[in-house]
């Protein structure tokens, strides 16, 4: 095939809505391809109390970042939820009241718990699509549940599933200690962990733009999760 004719057929599958590398629905990813020279800046359970604080961040660095919401936390703030859209940030789902499954499959079993994680997964798609307008095409379970018959889950709702390199900010640690830590795992490929949502996240907003200098120091860029697993 030569050169014009991959270009012709790239500019196609964009045209008619396919990336031509896009990773498949029911696809897992914790870590983004090594080769992209970039690093990928997550936050979950938001829109919360910081999300603007942690989006005046990154507007200040011109760095966009993937957000994984809860769908309640959209229905309780749905105009910071469509402001993270509207500032140009990847939209992403962290189902809808943030169950920890481990715990929900060892009291309630497998069955209700493909059940309960459907009907999580669904209410808050739908919650998100209201408040952002955005339909997510990425879940992060939380706890960073992860069970092979996910995958089938994920062929339903259209979603790639999507947990992390490293993550650590909602331990009560120094924030120099996790700072540190942080900046130890700021390597190619490396999709990072943040909360924008919950409380005291002060420590988060403080790694946050360590994490930002040492990947700069680094020379590497900035990606939505999208970009770094493709």
């Amino acid at each position: 095939m030569t050169d014009s004719h991959k270009f012709i057929l790239t500019a196609a599958l964009l045209l008619t809505g396919f990336s031509v590398h896009a990773a498949s629905p029911g696809a897992f990813f914790s870590d983004g391809k090594k080769g992209k020279q970039a690093v990928s800046l997550t936050f979950d359970d938001g829109p919360g109390e910081y999300t603007r604080k942690v989006l005046d961040i990154l507007d200040a660095h011109k760095i966009k970042a993937t957000f994984f919401i809860n769908g309640d936390q959209a229905e309780l703030r749905p105009a910071i939820a469509r402001e993270t859209a509207q500032r140009g940030h990847e939209i992403a789902e962290h189902t809808y009241s943030h169950i920890n499954f481990y715990a929900y499959e060892k009291k309630h079993g497998l069955d209700q718990t493909r059940t309960k994680i459907r009907d999580e997964i669904t209410r808050s798609k739908s919650a998100i699509e209201k408040a952002c307008g955005v339909k997510p095409t990425l879940c992060r379970m939380p706890h960073g549940y992860n069970k092979k018959w996910l995958s089938e889950i994920g062929k339903e709702q259209g979603y790639v599933f999507v947990n992390w390199t490293f993550g650590e900010d909602w331990l009560n640690i120094p924030k120099d200690k996790m700072a540190r830590e942080y900046v130890q795992h700021v390597k190619s490929g490396a999709i990072l962990l943040f909360h924008d949502g919950g409380k005291r996240r002060e420590n988060t907003l403080y790694v946050l733009e360590e994490v930002i200098a040492e990947a700069k120091r680094k020379n590497l860029s900035f990606l939505k999760v999208s970009e770094i697993i493709e």
